[in-house]
C-alpha cells in the first residue's frame, strides 16, 4: 500500500493493545500478516511465535472467513491471498480488495471483501469468468457466424467484474446471458482473418460487424480486430504478437431493447 491514504490508514489502525494473544497461525496466514504490516522485521518475529495484537486477530478472522467463503463457491480449488488495501479515502469505498490467486491454475483475480457495522459481511470476486471466458466469447462468434459475419477466426475476452455467490464454478453460458449480463457486461475480442484487405475495406467491414452485434444485443465492450495474417497463424498467436490492420471498439448497453419491448 502506497500513498498518503495508506499511510493514514496505518497509522490510525496500527495502535497496539497493552499485551498481545497468542494465535494459531498457518504459513499462508502468517505472510498475508507480514505483507499487511510492511514486512517489518520485528512484527516477523512476532508473527513467527504467533503473537498478535487486537486488530491483527480482527484482521485475521476476517481473512478466515474470506478463505471460507471462496472454498464454499469453488469446491476443490486452493486459494492464496497475499495481501489487501484499506477501503476509504483514496482506496475503494465500501470494501477491501483482497489479492487473490487460485494454486492450481495459477490464476489471479479480484477478491472484494464487503463489510457491515464494522465488521465482515460477504465477498465478491470474478474467479467465475475462468469456467466460462473461452465458452462464452465462443458462443458471441458462433451467433456473429450466423448472422453472415465470416473469416472469424478466433475469439477471446475476460470478465472482470465481481460478482457473489450466485456466480460460481458452475457458471454456464446460458446464465450469464439470461440472468446475469447486465451486470457482467463482458469484454469480447473478435479476431478476423484480413489477409490482403485494406484499412478501408476493414473499416467498411467493422461496420457490418457492429451492426450484426447491435442485433444479437448482448452487453458488453467488443474489439474487432482485422488481423493481417492468415486464420491458422491468427489461431496459434497470442495478441500481443499479432499484426493488425484495423482494430474497431464498440459497446453494447441497451441496443435494441426498445424495439423487443
Amino acid at each position: 500500500m502506497t500513498g498518503i491514504a495508506g499511510i493514514a490508514y496505518r497509522i490510525h489502525v496500527y495502535r497496539e493493545d497493552s499485551k498481545p494473544k497468542y494465535c494459531e497461525l498457518t504459513d499462508k496466514e502468517r505472510e498475508f500478516l507480514n505483507a499487511f504490516r510492511d514486512y517489518n522485521w520485528r512484527d516477523m518475529e512476532r508473527f513467527r511465535e504467533g503473537m498478535l495484537y487486537e486488530y491483527e486477530i480482527l484482521q485475521l478472522d476476517w481473512l478466515r472467513r474470506l478463505y471460507a467463503d471462496l472454498e464454499e463457491r469453488y469446491p476443490g480449488y486452493r486459494f492464496y491471498i497475499s495481501d489487501k488495501t484499506a477501503p476509504g479515502m483514496f482506496g475503494p469505498a465500501g470494501y477491501s480488495l483482497y489479492y487473490t490467486k487460485e494454486e492450481t491454475t495459477g490464476r489471479e483475480f479480484d477478491t472484494h471483501a464487503y463489510f457491515k457495522d464494522g465488521d465482515y459481511a460477504y465477498e465478491e470476486d470474478n474467479f467465475y469468468a475462468y469456467f466460462v471466458e473461452e465458452e462464452y466469447p465462443t458462443y458471441v462468434g458462433e451467433l456473429l457466424k450466423e448472422k453472415g459475419v465470416d473469416k472469424i477466426a478466433k475469439t477471446g475476452g475476460v470478465m472482470s467484474t465481481v460478482m457473489g455467490k450466485e456466480c460460481d464454478s458452475g457458471i454456464t453460458v446460458e446464465e450469464i446471458v439470461n440472468e446475469y449480463i447486465e451486470e457482467i457486461s463482458p469484454n469480447v475480442w473478435i479476431f478476423l482473418e484480413a489477409k490482403g484487405m485494406t484499412e478501408e475495406e476493414c473499416k467498411e467491414s467493422a461496420e457490418k460487424v457492429q451492426e450484426k452485434l447491435e442485433e444479437i444485443n448482448l452487453k458488453g465492450s467488443y474489439a474487432i480486430y482485422f488481423c493481417d495474417m492468415p486464420g491458422d497463424e491468427i489461431v496459434s498467436s497470442e495478441k500481443e504478437d499479432m499484426v493488425f490492420i484495423h482494430i474497431h471498439r464498440c459497446q453494447s448497453w441497451n441496443w435494441g431493447k426498445e424495439d423487443k419491448e
